[in-house]
């Protein structure tokens, strides 16, 4: 089972990655799986993303906003990925589009991944108040967290915004980052549950399992927050394929 079957995705889902670690391996990683279904898919991000390590990049497609939506509709084939951003920041860093300019898009069978948060390579976080930028057509938010987290610090080496994970679950900095503090973050209406659009499915990736003890608690992790009212949670490493 890949993620895009983990996750119940088909023609037409419209998929955020929001959250921490494996948020661009994960988009790209979606648009994979798509296409070996012969869907057509297009990648791109309302925040940042960086060249994906470990899988290829599907072909890119450099435009404006205002020419977004007709370069989309010229550009995207069935049965292949499109890449679609605005600028090149920094070699193999990107810009995309604005929500609105997303949610202007043409609907249809194909599948639109999205990168919709940052954060700046840690594998854990919460956001801020300009954050996650989700387009209001999204079917599905998929919460990323790092499982190398745990038992590291609540600081900034491991986790970005540790002041605001501190507030949402109620624990000092610099404690250590437990099976709990994820939770009470992914469950929190201003942790994973923010900016979600009403009706799209909310699901949490677990990413990244190193040892034994990840995967007990990221077993953990995922019994609760299907319990309080995740569609699905899934422990996997989002650049393998298959995972």
């Amino acid at each position: 089972m890949d993620l895009f079957e983990a996750f119940s995705l088909g023609p037409g889902s419209i998929v955020a990655a929001v959250g921490g670690g494996g948020k661009t391996s994960l988009v790209f990683g979606l648009a994979n799986d798509a296409v070996s279904r012969g869907i057509a898919v297009a990648v791109t991000t309302t925040a940042r993303f960086t060249r994906p390590r470990g899988t290829a990049m599907p072909r890119c497609v450099m435009t404006t906003t205002g020419e977004f939506a007709a370069a989309f509709a010229r550009e995207l084939r069935p049965g292949e990925a499109c890449t679609f951003v605005s600028a090149e920041l920094d070699p193999g860093r990107f810009a995309g589009f604005s929500a609105e300019c997303i949610d202007a898009l043409p609907r249809g069978p194909h599948v639109l991944a999205i990168e919709a948060d940052g954060s700046a390579h840690r594998p854990f976080k919460a956001p801020a108040a300009h954050e996650p930028v989700i387009p209001a057509s999204t079917t599905d938010v998929v919460v990323c967290v790092g499982l190398s987290v745990l038992g590291h610090p609540l600081s900034d080496v491991w986790v970005h915004r540790p002041g605001l994970v501190s507030d949402l679950a109620n624990v000092a900095t610099g404690a250590p980052v437990t099976a709990e503090v994820i939770v009470d973050t992914l469950l929190h209406s201003e942790g994973g549950r923010k900016g979600v659009p009403a009706g799209a499915r909310l699901h949490a990736l677990l990413n990244r399992p190193l040892t034994e003890e990840h995967q007990a608690l990221g077993a953990h992790i995922a019994a609760r927050l299907v319990y309080g009212g995740y569609t699905s949670a899934v422990i996997a490493t989002a650049h393998e394929p298959g995972a």
